[in-house]
């Protein structure tokens, strides 16, 4: 389609297709890596901070360490389980997720123990709790609830819609410190098969018992200022992930639609300045819509993520639609017509292509799968 067009143009005027065309690949490249490499690093340092979560002896980044529970021969060592029913809400964008869940107790000993009796679901609110059943005997205690809680969780927005989380409930003792009561994870624990969260898949679930250090006397005056009180905590976590890439194409579809609009005016005569000039200027517009579109479905954060990095590639794409429009002009008024197609088609289609790979890249990279 090119080709006597493009025989025909003069060295200097091929050289500036060719520079132009370069300039604008480079500009791309550079924005690709910067915010692959960005979601490659969120993605990784996700994973480890969920693995750092449900190990027994390794604290979550920026959070202390689990530390080593205090000396003592008087404590109940109690096995204690959870099987989750549903998860009725789940919100991103309040920070908070509620579920309806069993725990059980089993510990030998003192039936007056009753462990279940001062649960505390840690960064939650227990909205009921329900004693189902209990018995003592020889072959020991048993208590069984069902709690139905909600929970504060600030959700890891950076790879949003294509992030995956880990659910977690965290349940203490709040009379009994780990002198008194420790926990053992039951691996009988479970997920119901009900269970379902819109947008989301099932991936994985775990259990696991850790040291939760509380660095204050709760204003004892029979204890010192800087007393420290060490609790034996139970952690349920259920994993998900998003199930395929279709929220993610429905949250930006008004985006795609943008930047296709943005890339057509390529194929307007630069002297029809209102059309070849109006269409990214409208598409600008819409880009700037989805962009707020979507920041709504987020809690407000200060952090750049997956959706600020498309979003950001589809406003990029429509100015560098509007510069090249520009320049398209300049060498139309100079009577360069040939240039004028040569560089309108040429850049068609390295501007098309730079911004569909980094649209395939970016969102790769964030990927949980």
């Amino acid at each position: 389609m090119l080709g006597p067009r493009w025989q025909g143009l003069a060295f200097e005027n091929k050289m500036l297709v060719f520079k132009a065309s370069l300039i604008t690949i480079l500009i791309y490249a550079l924005i690709i890596y910067f915010f692959a490499s960005m979601m490659n690093q969120s993605r990784s340092r996700s994973n480890e901070t969920h693995i750092a979560r449900m190990s027994p002896t390794l604290g979550e980044p920026g959070h202390t360490p689990p530390e080593p529970y205090p000396s003592s021969e008087n404590y109940v060592t109690v096995k204690v389980g959870t099987y989750f029913d549903n998860v009725d809400v789940l919100s991103i964008k309040d920070s908070m997720w509620s579920t309806n869940f069993y725990v059980w107790f089993n510990w030998k000993g003192d039936a007056k123990l009753d462990p279940g009796g001062k649960l505390v679901v840690v960064d939650g609110t227990i909205n009921k709790k329900e004693l189902l059943e209990e018995y003592h005997g020889d072959n020991g205690n048993y208590q069984k609830y069902r709690i139905s809680a909600k929970i504060i969780k600030f959700f890891d927005t950076s790879r949003v819609p294509l992030e995956n989380h880990m659910l977690n409930v965290y349940i203490e003792n709040g009379e009994m410190d780990s002198t008194k009561l420790r926990f053992v994870a039951d691996e009988a624990s479970n997920i119901s098969s009900r269970l379902k969260i819109s947008g989301f898949k099932i991936t994985g679930k775990s259990n696991v018992v850790k040291p939760h250090t509380y660095k204050t006397n709760y204003g004892s005056p029979n204890l010192p200022a800087d007393s420290r009180s060490i609790y034996s905590q139970y952690i349920a976590a259920i994993e998900i992930s998003r199930i395929n890439y279709g929220f993610y194409f429905k949250v930006f579809l008004s985006l795609f639609a943008a930047i296709l609009l943005a890339l057509s005016s390529f194929c307007i005569n630069p002297a029809d300045v209102a059309p070849r000039f109006g269409l990214p200027t409208s598409a600008y517009f819409g880009a700037v819509a989805n962009t707020y579109l979507v920041s709504s479905l987020l809690p407000a954060s200060g952090s750049f993520g997956l959706v600020d990095s498309i979003s950001l590639i589809g406003l990029f794409t429509i100015f560098i639609a509007i510069v090249l429009s520009l320049v398209a002009a300049y060498y139309h008024r100079n009577d360069n017509k040939d240039l004028v197609v040569v560089f309108d088609k040429v850049m068609l289609w390295v501007v098309g292509l730079c911004c569909l790979v980094a649209n395939i890249i970016i969102p790769w990279c964030a990927n949980s799968v």
